[in-house]
């Protein structure tokens, strides 16, 4: 059974910021206070151990399937422009948002475009299943077809998460690169295909019986952290003050009507942890729906070692702040040969299946590992996935990453210079960042700096990221920004791993994060963790709060950037303090009076932004 590599950047052991890098080029942006170092593959080789032609009884027969995705035709430049209008305020269109199936006919493929398809694909034996967006498809044939459309043999490489294969075509001599070419027999139809197909090898290790508490009540959270432990971490209900989320729920605001979902690239949550981390710290978990990309299963299906941390960090992360939902909704994705064709699946899956309010994703890559792998060019097809959200009325938040202004340091390449990641660089999605909050009595705010752990830890490159991006600048920022690049983060929420976030973890990541072994009987334990992974979760949960009250808010960056020049200090605590700078060659960024590189627009007051979503001067348009 073909089986995927994780792996970590090699670092000092005594304040290790490690990231998860998967062999599909994932990025979980994700730091413990302590982990173990280990050796680096090359991540850019991304079939290293599988260039080598399989044996034959490896390679799929003729009569497997394989589904690829292809990209529609459609009107792109109608779907943007009316996709700036529903979100940019005083716009006659403003927060008019469209269903789903109604914005996928008027803006997606016509039925005329979908029965040509149909029509040239079935005369060739692919079977054709339109999504709801109607900007993408997939097809389905046997593999024998497909060999035969691109005239060259499928291989197979690893995947996530644990015992999944992805089966692709990739160019003679290029086994690093999957096709990009459309095959002429559906070249007409079709503006793109990623011929990449990802399936669960048999006897794939699902989860087991969830790990039990089987000790007495622990109280509100202290008695469930080592001591060692308890003075670097902040409880949920700490980082609820300063942010105005505990003022939210006084007044009865806690997740009643919101809808949440959280999606994950290769891997999913460990079941049972969330809810004992709701009983350490005294609040109640909402249920947790699953679901599974096609393919996945009905079951979570969580990566194995320290990479499972990165959902269970999500998940409890946000779980604290709707406590009252009916359900958070996670999104198990592949992760395979293509990160594109991935977060296309996911979102498009997201988007029809469960219908949020808000998603949150904590993966990225770089731009040089996308060119790469041949991703590059179809990250257009993934933005405008992302404007069909903003039409619909979902709220998109990535996180930003965690390696400051060098996006590719936590993914084993040696470029310290400015990289921003994808898809946090999109310009139709809010892109999250990191800082530190500084607490004192009752848990107020004494001060919030960027976050930067090498200002206090030599070597240590763990700060919240941000900086240009490959995007030219967006209409929403030229009023704050004078750069010509889009540039990240747009705000900024608690990401430090010291203090950090506390997650509960099975003994397998307890012991692979921390370098020791849980106590002999212990199903489960807590580590202090940070990353911009904790930060995108947190604050699409307080905006999930707010629109169960307000409406859905849809893409929320125009709107942030309005409140910027109509209400700055009321709606955002301005950082002025620290950088993200954590290799010399970037250049950039550090916090200022107002909107910068670093901090972006700075972080939330959602108390403010409660009472500014029914202020009608809020939504003007602002001066740019």
């Amino acid at each position: 059974m073909l089986c995927p590599t994780w792996y970590v950047v090699n670092m000092p052991i005594s304040r290790a910021s490690v990231l998860l890098v998967s062999a599909g080029v994932v990025l979980a942006s994700l730091t413990p206070m302590v982990a173990t170092a280990a050796a680096e593959p090359d991540p850019v080789s991304i079939t290293a151990g599988t260039g080598v032609k399989p044996a034959l009884d490896d390679w799929p027969t003729a009569s497997d399937e394989l589904t690829f995705l292809a990209v529609l035709p459609y009107d792109r430049s109608a779907l943007r422009r009316f996709a700036r209008q529903v979100s940019t305020p005083g716009n006659a269109r403003f927060r008019a948002f469209s269903q789903l199936s109604a914005a996928g006919r008027e803006f997606g493929a016509s039925r005329g475009d979908v029965r040509a398809l149909r029509s040239a694909a079935n005369a060739e034996g692919v079977r054709v299943d339109v999504a709801d967006t109607r900007l993408t498809a997939w097809l389905s044939a046997s593999t024998a077809t497909w060999e035969r459309l691109y005239g060259m043999s499928v291989l197979t490489t690893p995947a996530q998460p644990e015992g999944v294969s992805a089966f692709m075509l990739a160019p003679p001599g290029q086994r690093g690169l999957f096709n990009a070419e459309v095959p002429a027999a559906l070249a007409a139809y079709v503006p793109a295909m990623i011929p990449v197909f990802s399936s669960t090898e048999a006897g794939i290790t699902r989860a087991g019986s969830p790990p039990v508490n089987r000790g007495e009540p622990f109280g509100p959270g202290a008695g469930c952290l080592d001591d060692t432990l308890l003075p670097l971490t902040y409880s949920p209900n700490q980082i609820h003050v300063p942010y105005g989320t505990k003022d939210l729920h006084a007044d009865g605001l806690r997740g009643q009507g919101s809808k949440l979902a959280i999606i994950g690239i290769g891997q999913s949550y460990s079941p049972g942890l969330a809810e004992i981390a709701g009983e350490c710290f005294g609040y109640r978990m909402p249920p947790l729906d699953f679901v599974g990309v096609p393919g996945i299963g009905e079951e979570p299906v969580p990566a194995p070692g320290v990479a499972g941390v990165e959902s269970n960090l999500d998940v409890q992360s946000s779980s604290g702040v709707i406590p009252q939902a009916e359900a958070i909704s996670f999104v198990e994705g592949w992760g395979s040969m293509s990160f594109i064709r991935d977060l296309i699946d996911a979102y498009t899956v997201t988007l029809t299946e469960v219908n949020p309010d808000v998603i949150t994703l904590s993966y990225g890559s770089c731009d040089r590992i996308l060119r790469g792998t041949g991703d590059w060019p179809f990250r257009r097809y993934m933005d405008d996935v992302f404007a069909m959200a903003g039409i619909v009325g979902t709220s998109v938040l990535v996180a930003a990453g965690d390696s400051g202004t060098s996006g590719c340091l936590h993914q084993g390449l040696p470029i310290p210079g400015l990289r921003a990641s994808y898809p946090s660089g999109s310009p139709w999605v809010t892109a999250v960042g990191g800082s530190r909050l500084v607490l004192g009595a009752d848990n107020e705010r004494v001060k919030e700096v960027v976050w930067n752990s090498s200002t206090w830890d030599p070597g240590n490159d763990g700060a919240g990221a941000g900086g240009p991006t490959s995007y030219p600048a967006p209409w929403y920022q030229r009023s704050v920004s004078s750069a010509d690049r889009r540039m990240t983060p747009d705000i900024v929420a608690h990401a430090a791993e010291s203090p950090g976030w506390p997650v509960a973890v099975t003994p397998e990541q307890f012991a692979g994060f921390m370098g020791v072994p849980l106590k002999p009987g212990q199903t489960w334990g807590m580590v202090s963790v940070g990353g911009t992974s904790a930060a995108s979760p947190y604050i699409a949960a307080n905006i999930a709060l707010l629109a169960a009250q307000s409406g859905r808010l849809g893409f929320i960056n125009p709107w942030l950037y309005s409140l910027a020049a109509n209400s700055y200090n009321r709606a955002y605590f301005d950082i002025t303090e620290g950088g993200n700078l954590v290799a010399p060659e970037a250049s950039c960024c550090k916090a200022v009076r107002g909107y910068d590189g670093a901090s972006g627009l700075g972080s939330p007051k959602f108390g403010a932004w409660r009472d500014l979503l029914g202020s009608s001067r809020s939504w003007q348009t602002s001066t740019y």
